[in-house]
């Protein structure tokens, strides 16, 4: 630890490395998930829009996300 207290030049570097390495993944994660979000929101949107039923949209989301092999992902 002497080295970065030593160096306080390298210590705001490997600081703002760690900051950076931290934040920018967690940023990308998030924006992804809201990305994906609106667009199942306006492809819902689009369905109702055709003139679809709900349970029309609800068995093509279904066959949607067993074709993507995502157990996780529920439209409920």
């Amino acid at each position: 630890m002497s080295f970065l207290a030593a160096e306080p030049d390298k210590t705001l570097i490997v600081f703002s490395a760690v900051v950076l390495l931290a934040t920018i993944p967690t940023g990308l994660y998030y924006w992804y998930k809201t990305k994906r979000a609106a667009m199942d929101a306006d492809l819902k949107m689009k369905m109702l829009e055709m003139g679809m039923s709900a349970d029309e949209i609800e068995r093509v989301l279904a066959a949607e996300s067993s074709a993507d092999g995502d157990p996780k992902r529920k439209y409920r």
